[in-house]
């Protein structure tokens, strides 16, 4: 028994060996899984997730050498001569960096004495931190190719800058994480996953070139995790708290007003929007907010002045094109109200005065057909147009008749 229990501490338990001559990976994680329970202790399964560590590891560093071995060659104007098998250089990476961890695990414990004196632990760390990175090409090297190897593989490097094994790792700030993470963050959302999707949209909204892509995604992320009025609520105090901690997130706020209307708290939402155009009066994001909601409570003179105001700071053509059309909108249902709530004939003076307000109309639903090339916004101004032109020239002028055409109206 004595014998056998420092056989243990000396980790040569006859399962270990059996691990420690295993010359392949595979051969090493399969003996690894079917004997882990044979090994004496947890200083032997550290040495036994060690090796199968370094099994990766070596043909990791045996493609990363060839290909540096290429490089060089050509920078010499030489040609390269050695293969490089890419599909296993960052699929080995990734298996060293798992199986480390795992090692670290075991070799963190206390061992018969009470003490943790690890052997593995610092020397794993200090080469695989460094060349993490190589996770980030191995996502893009996979995409297209196998989806949910390039997302595994994103998503390790992200999550792996938090392993156990890299705790005592002096890290600077990560200047890839973010771009890792945008990628990331898309291939959840496409995978359903909606929690992480979220948080890795998260670590990308600083990007400057995807930031605003990555809020998207998160907005989006979160909107599909909302199955009650209990998630709404919290869903509420995310964007809120988003909300105060940049008070110029336009999208949050137009977001946050959007999620107000549609739980019956309107006046939530008019209150922070008029908060907002309070202290600034141009808020291009407010503005067109506002004015949807005027337009949605038939306030059409408050609508349109706000949307017009916005249509002055409108970034492109297809925003000026929607714009024009919601203002045109919005004094063609105004000219029209007023047509039906007339009562009786229309004078000349009568039909005079709802003319002045269909021809606002035709103003501005004209200028939205004329940027609207390739016809994709036709459903917002097609019909008000039409019906502008039909009060105002009748409905044999050809302005009516091509109108028709556009609004598919038969006359």
């Amino acid at each position: 028994m004595v014998l056998s229990t420092s056989a243990a501490f000396a980790g040569d338990s006859d399962a270990l060996k059996t691990i420690l001559k295993a010359k392949t990976y595979a051969e090493a994680e399969s003996l690894i899984k079917t004997s882990i329970n044979s090994l004496a202790n947890d200083a032997e399964k550290a040495s036994a997730y060690n090796h199968l560590a370094q099994l990766a590891w070596e043909q990791f560093d045996k493609q990363t050498t060839a290909q540096l071995e290429n490089q060089t060659a050509e920078q010499m104007g030489q040609k390269a001569k050695n293969v490089v098998d890419e599909e296993l250089m960052y699929t080995s990476l990734s298996q060293a960096i798992c199986a480390a961890n795992e090692s670290y695990g075991f070799d963190m414990k206390p061992n018969e004495k009470g003490k943790v004196k690890p052997r593995f632990a610092e020397k794993n760390a200090q080469k695989m931190y460094p060349v993490r990175a190589y996770l980030i090409n191995g996502g893009g090297f996979f995409q297209g190719k196998d989806d949910a190897k390039a997302y595994q593989l994103l998503s390790q490097y992200i999550e792996s800058a938090e392993y156990p094994l890299f705790a005592n790792v002096k890290k600077a700030d990560d200047p890839n994480l973010p771009n890792a993470a945008f990628f990331a963050s898309y291939m959840a959302l496409t995978n359903k996953d909606y929690a992480t999707a979220e948080k890795y949209a998260g670590l990308a909204l600083g990007d400057a070139e995807r930031g605003a892509d990555a809020q998207k995604i998160q907005l989006a992320a979160m909107q599909a995790q909302l199955k009650n009025h209990e998630d709404s609520v919290a869903y509420v105090g995310k964007l809120e708290g988003l909300l105060a901690k940049n008070p110029n997130d336009d999208v949050v706020l137009s977001t946050l007003c959007a999620l107000y209307s549609n739980m019956g708290e309107g006046e939530k939402a008019e209150k922070m929007l008029n908060d907002k155009l309070a202290a600034d009066p141009n808020n291009y994001s407010a503005l067109m907010i506002k004015g949807q909601i005027e337009s949605q409570k038939k306030n059409y003179d408050a609508a349109a002045e706000n949307l017009e105001k916005a249509l002055a700071q409108a970034p492109d053509e297809d925003t000026k094109c929607v714009l024009n059309a919601a203002v045109g909108e919005c004094y063609f249902y105004k000219a029209q109200e007023r047509v039906n709530n007339y009562k009786g004939v229309l004078s000349p003076a009568a039909r005079e005065q709802f003319n002045v307000v269909y021809e606002k109309a035709i103003q501005y639903l004209e200028a939205a057909k004329k940027l609207d090339v390739m016809k994709e916004h036709k459903r917002s101004w097609a019909y008000p147009l039409y019906g502008s032109y039909y009060f105002v020239k009748g409905p044999e002028a050809a302005e009516t008749q091509a109108a028709a055409a556009d609004a598919g109206v038969a006359q």
